[in-house]
């Protein structure tokens, strides 16, 4: 189906990838294998890589969903050294939430992966870079620290630092601008740029959206762009506007009234200070639908936000819900970022324009092989990753408790609502989720 725009071509995307993020395994050789059971059925030995969703100490934890067992002989390190030599894990290295490496034999009977070595990312003076718009200047001075791409970034005496668009200085930064970035994460959880290249928010201009005025008081339908039209009115697909089109909206008062509230609540304060008639303007629109078979937000023409009732029915508070609606937020900000590169190629270098349109447009500097597929398999990966650290950082904002984040995507993970929602396990997004909160946000508060 053509799609009228970027964003509505990302919200096809986004429905075609709306299921938790999958682990990425490769097969390598090893000379020797630690083996428990030797009549058990195994393959050949495996490397996998991914975030601890579950632990169950002493015996193993879950890699990704997938279970890890360990033994006496199991040895412990960190990422990067030639050598795991410890037979003692890092202190309170194994929880959930860690990125590991763990090389082992798969016993295809126990649905197991014995681990040889579990290797842990060393989150500490890590490297990252990005692209992303400042929502918050948390401290000004000659060295601000600005909230970023759902990090806390500080410019330091000695980062590179370039200006454009007429901004001239550091004082000149605000809230809307956005920032391509280079840093290096230290000791608690902020990241120190390295370089920072600050560019003013502005866009095209684009069509504009309908400011959202109230909540259906009676059953409508709903297209991709947020027009509504009654319930029984003849409509046809084609004019549903693209694949998240035509979505019956309830007229059940509390819940719409609900979701417009949290939804909006979660809505970057530089965003509602915004004229409407400024081409970075996102008129946020949220609405409950009836839709069966997503568990997620759906993320549609710019600024809507769709999330099915029966996510609202089984999330346990206001904060989880908040979790999802600032996930469809989050969204709608990478597909501003996308027009801001495209508009700012010079800027922003060409090498980042192609890598992101590659994140969202499907073959886009990428050759049709396996080898491909590996490629976006990682952008995708990447791109929810940057909404996972978004959707708290504007949790945190709003004042919703960010904890609450896994544990949602937790409750939505199985197609049936759990009786017992203590025994389900955490979705990799939720692995990311909880290794964010525990480098940048402290302990989590107790309940």
């Amino acid at each position: 189906m053509r799609q009228k725009d970027l964003g509505t071509q990302m919200a096809s995307i986004w429905l075609k990838h709306r299921s938790s993020l999958l682990s990425s395994f490769l097969t390598v050789l090893v000379a020797a294998c630690f083996v428990s059971n030797a009549a058990a059925q195994q393959e050949p030995p495996h490397l996998a890589e991914g975030y601890i969703t579950a632990v169950d100490a002493p015996l193993g934890f879950d890699l990704n969903g997938s279970h890890v067992t360990t033994t006496p002989a199991t040895v412990y390190g960190l990422m990067g050294k030639k050598d795991a030599t410890s037979t003692d894990a890092p202190h309170n290295a194994v929880k959930v939430g860690a990125y590991v490496e763990v090389l082992g034999t798969r016993n295809k009977a126990a649905r197991t992966l014995i681990a040889n070595s579990v290797l842990f990312r060393d989150e500490a003076d890590r490297k990252l870079d990005g692209f992303g718009v400042i929502d918050m200047v948390i401290a000004a001075g000659p060295e601000p620290v600005f909230r970023a791409d759902g990090y806390r970034i500080r410019i330091v005496s000695t980062t590179a630092t370039t200006f454009s668009g007429g901004l001239k200085a550091l004082g000149d930064v605000r809230a809307n601008t956005w920032v391509k970035y280079q840093a290096r994460r230290d000791r608690t959880g902020e990241l120190v740029a390295t370089k920072a290249a600050f560019i003013p928010g502005r866009t095209g201009k684009v069509r504009p959206a309908s400011k959202q005025t109230g909540v259906p008081s009676r059953d409508s339908l709903i297209d991709a762009e947020g027009n509504l039209v009654a319930l029984h009115t003849k409509v046809r697909y084609s004019q549903a506007g693209g694949e998240c089109g035509w979505h019956k909206v309830p007229g059940d008062l509390a819940l719409q009234e609900r979701v417009l509230r949290v939804g909006l609540s979660v809505v970057p304060a530089y965003q509602k200070l915004l004229a409407d008639d400024d081409p970075a303007k996102i008129q946020f629109r949220f609405y409950a639908v009836d839709e069966a078979r997503i568990r997620t937000d759906l993320s549609c023409w710019q600024g809507l936000v769709l999330v099915p009732r029966l996510v609202v029915e089984r999330l346990a508070n206001d904060d989880q819900l908040a979790a999802v609606l600032a996930d469809g937020v989050a969204l709608n900000i990478q597909v501003q970022s996308t027009r801001l590169i495209a508009e700012n190629r010079e800027l922003v270098g060409g090498e980042l324009a192609v890598e992101v349109a590659g994140w969202l447009v499907p073959g886009v500097g990428l050759a049709g092989d396996i080898g491909a597929l590996v490629i976006a398999h990682e952008m995708e990966a990447r791109l929810q990753e940057q909404r996972g650290r978004i959707a708290l950082a504007l949790m945190a904002n709003a004042g919703y408790d960010p904890w609450q984040a896994p544990e949602a995507w937790r409750l939505l993970a199985p197609k049936q609502a759990s009786g017992d929602p203590d025994s389900l396990k955490f979705p990799s997004r939720s692995g990311y989720q909880l290794g964010i909160l525990n480098l940048q946000y402290g302990a989590a508060p107790s309940h």
